[in-house]
């Protein structure tokens, strides 16, 4: 008889027991998500930023070539590296590199990694299908492009751009750069965008740099300016949370061939409030002028801010390819947060 009694209370305990750590959890749960929200909103509050919309050269890798694949055993290279110098001597391309192993001699790599020089040794091996000296190397030489600064951060100087990562476009493998910069530009030209054909901004990059780059994620390329004269006279602007995106008018900023920066009126359509990735808010360019001028959205507009109720909320990332009027903006609050991750 007790021992059925004892049985059935323990049961009860035990149910009893989960029910009230099940509760516990939930309350913690939310406690932890709500804190999580109230943080990203303080921090909103609590910091000043500037409004971006001006084009700017982005260039990747200050100086060498990126490692990006390494069809060998028998080295110690890694993908990420960025090979600095060959035998003491600087290269900025896969060409010099190739000349180097070309001669068929044991080379001498000053690579960097994860912000520390290491040296590496190769061999050169032979290919006696091509008759050449090869590494074994697949390496990407230095570029730039044009892109769009998104924000800056008044009182650490940090810039947010793009919207999007600097992929390797045959994979789309986002390149982990960890150094270059952005630059002056001037646009010169606008290749207009039409259906199946995207459209771009062409613009001169110059030598006069602005800011360092220090990070290139999924969100965007983010760093710090080393001008303020850059943005000390642009407009102070509040972020608006994803929860404050409503479908309905909203405009962006864009500089365009005159080299001035303006203000377009665009259409949100929908906003994807549970979405990874970029591509979070569904927009279309009504502006007339504008899309006399590009057609729509196009190159080089990457990274263009999105702003609703005086509110700045995301940043131009994606064109539609079959209709350049429409395309895709990020949440700024991820922008923000993959900016913080520069210290």
């Amino acid at each position: 008889m007790f021992r059925g009694f004892f049985v059935y209370n323990k049961k009860k305990i035990i149910i009893a027991s989960i029910f009230i750590l099940t509760l516990v959890s939930c309350i913690f749960t939310y406690a932890f998500l709500y804190r999580n929200e109230e943080t990203i909103a303080c921090s909103f509050k609590e910091k000043e930023y500037y409004v971006g919309g001006e084009t700017v050269g982005i260039k990747l890798l200050a100086s060498g070539v990126l490692v990006m694949g390494v069809d060998r055993d028998d080295c110690d290279l890694q993908i990420g590296d960025i090979i600095l110098q060959v035998n003491g001597q600087k290269i900025e391309t896969d060409a010099q590199l190739q000349e180097f192993a070309s001669k068929g001699n044991n080379l001498d790599l000053t690579v960097l990694r994860q912000d520390k020089n290491i040296n590496i040794q190769i061999v050169p091996k032979y290919n006696e299908t091509t008759g050449e000296y090869r590494l074994g190397l697949w390496v990407k030489d230095s570029s730039a492009g044009v892109g769009t600064i998104t924000l800056y951060e008044k009182d650490t100087s940090r810039f947010a751009a793009l919207g999007h990562a600097i992929t390797e476009t045959s994979e789309q493998y986002i390149l982990p750069i960890t150094t270059g910069g952005i630059t002056t530009t001037e646009i010169y030209s606008i290749k207009k965008g039409v259906a199946n054909l995207p459209g771009e901004l062409k613009g001169t990059i110059t030598n006069n740099t602005l800011g360092q780059i220090y990070c290139n994620t999924q969100n965007g390329v983010f760093g710090i300016i080393e001008d303020k004269n850059l943005y000390k006279n642009n407009e102070i602007i509040q972020l608006g949370s994803k929860e404050e995106i409503k479908i309905g008018d909203a405009c962006i900023y864009a500089t365009l061939d005159d080299n001035v920066k303006k203000k377009y009126n665009i259409q949100i359509e929908k906003v994807f409030l549970n979405s990874t990735g970029n591509k979070n808010i569904a927009i279309k360019i009504t502006d007339q002028e504008l899309l006399e001028k590009t057609g729509g959205i196009v190159q080089g507009m990457s990274g263009a801010p999105i702003i609703q109720d005086g509110k700045l909320i995301g940043a131009i990332t994606h064109v539609f390819l079959d209709d350049p009027k429409r395309g895709y903006g990020a949440f700024i609050e991820n922008m923000v947060s993959d900016m913080n991750l520069l210290q």
